[in-house]
């Protein structure tokens, strides 16, 4: 291979950059490189970076270039240094316009999308060999395999494979999309809470009727690992502690979520559903949580439920006045402590919004102001058209989870949340909801669900519960969703 070029020193192993390869050739049949001044593994692996090599085209040309970014921690990655791993993208290679290239551009590179797959194939086949040290493919997450990215692992294949298989029984799955599927749980970006023995988990049957599951995905927790996740995750929300009454998690072959459960004072501290397991064994005992429950998450109704709704009935002239209330709503968060606090809850910088409430607007109006001129970039989208994005201040994104008390009717829901004045839990009563979830595409996936309270369900906070009551789960009655993680606005 051609000499790469370094664009930066191994000063500061952040800003390294190197392109390895300046343009891409469909002989290529192997991929080796050595860079000068490369950053030491003790150092990348002290900041928490990751190798990553991105394939992708420029204007009329394709190339290969490396950098080092932060790595997104998950199990698969937790057992190894990060210099042990490669993550490679391919999600800017594919087919510009060549119309201005020369002959000799597009009789070397890639010109078709099956020559880029092939080009693809051939390289993850291949591996890569950085440093004098080979990497072969290791795996993806479901998220990654949309992107076009995965991880290589500097073993051999026949290495990573017992790697693999050491995590988790894949050999009897008998398709190759169930077993990608699987793995990529592994892959999955969540920090690792802590390790947690099997003895402390107890496998319980799920909420069945004959068509459909209406526990699907959703577990229970007690409420002393609660405490102990958030006191060494550091929850907090106005200066004080929060314990999160839901938790998406991955353990073991399990994946969904659990929610605080007081009854478990004793005994198993996760009571996990049959419709969570995903594989068996594994000695990987790790509990890794993807994200939690938390308040002031405001929804907002974007072009797909603007169109329902206004199928449903609502009128233009109501859909264009929530607009207008918006558009004023952005114009006045920078003068006003309440409206720049629910702002910045709006676009999740949580860490803003506190500080306006524990110091002052003046400590963040900088930054409101800057979030805000982002927020009207977003009415334009990737082609330059218009799109809408309009925040519903009587509104919240919370994670869905069953009701294990059996305590709500069918098309009853108990939503109980965090008020953004006050701060304290409050509970909507005797009113109809409007719930749905992204993505909708059919008028049915908007559902009205009548709001109740019951003290069997007052510890759920910043969640909506829904019956394990009727003929079909409530989730399903929208996108087909299920329990397992899917949040509803």
């Amino acid at each position: 291979m051609s000499n790469p070029s370094k664009k930066k020193s191994k000063s500061d192993a952040r800003k390294y950059q190197a392109t390895l390869q300046e343009s891409i050739s469909l002989s290529d049949h192997e991929w080796t490189y050595m860079l000068p001044d490369f950053p030491a593994p003790a150092e990348t692996n002290r900041l928490g970076l990751v190798k990553n090599i991105a394939v992708k085209t420029t204007g009329t040309k394709h190339g290969i270039t490396l950098n080092f970014q932060r790595a997104s921690m998950n199990r698969a990655l937790r057992a190894d240094p990060l210099s042990s791993f490669i993550q490679i993208s391919f999600s800017d290679f594919h087919i510009r316009s060549l119309r201005h290239a020369t002959s000799e551009v597009i009789g070397t590179q890639p010109t078709t999308p099956r020559e880029c797959t092939d080009y693809t194939t051939k390289l993850l086949r291949a591996g890569i060999t950085l440093q004098g040290i080979h990497y072969n493919f290791y795996g993806h997450s479901n998220s990654q395999l949309k992107s076009r990215s995965c991880f290589l692992f500097c073993g051999s294949k026949e290495e990573i494979q017992s790697k693999v298989e050491g995590l988790g029984e894949f050999s009897k799955m008998k398709t190759v999309q169930k077993k990608a599927k699987r793995i990529g749980l592994l892959f999955s970006s969540a920090e690792v809470a802590k390790t947690i023995d099997p003895k402390w988990c107890e496998d319980i049957p799920d909420v069945e009727s004959a068509d459909y599951i209406f526990t699907d995905g959703c577990g229970l927790i007690a409420p002393k690992l609660v405490r102990e996740l958030a006191s060494r995750a550091n929850i907090i929300f106005r200066n004080e502690r929060y314990c999160p009454s839901v938790l998406q998690i991955r353990y073991r072959g399990y994946k969904g979520v659990v929610t605080l459960d007081p009854r478990m004072k004793d005994g198993p501290l996760l009571r996990m559903r049959k419709s969570m397991k995903k594989f068996n064994g594994g000695d990987d005992h790790s509990f890794a949580v993807v994200q939690s429950s938390k308040p002031y998450t405001f929804g907002h109704l974007n072009d797909e439920v603007i169109l329902l709704l206004h199928s449903l009935g609502i009128s233009s002239d109501t859909l264009l006045r929530k607009q207008r209330e918006h558009f004023l709503f952005l114009s006045d968060a920078p003068d006003s402590p309440q409206l720049a606090f629910r702002f910045l809850a709006y676009v999740n910088r949580f860490d803003l919004a506190e500080r306006v409430v524990l110091e002052s607007l003046d400590a963040v109006r900088l930054s409101v102001q800057s979030l805000i001129r982002a927020e009207h970039n977003k009415l334009i989208n990737n082609r330059g058209e218009q799109r809408c994005r309009i925040l519903i201040p009587n509104s919240r994104i919370l994670f869905g989870v069953c009701d294990a008390w059996d305590v709500l009717k069918e098309g009853e829901c108990q939503v109980r949340i965090t008020h953004d004045q006050k701060g304290q839990p409050l509970t909507l009563m005797n009113c109809d909801v409007l719930v749905t979830r992204n993505p909708c595409l059919h008028p049915g996936d908007l559902q009205k669900f009548r709001a109740v309270q019951r003290d069997e369900l007052s510890h759920l906070v910043d969640c909506i519960v829904f019956s394990t009551r009727g003929k079909r789960p409530a989730a399903d009655l929208m996108s087909g969703g299920d329990l397992d993680g899917d949040t509803c606005t």
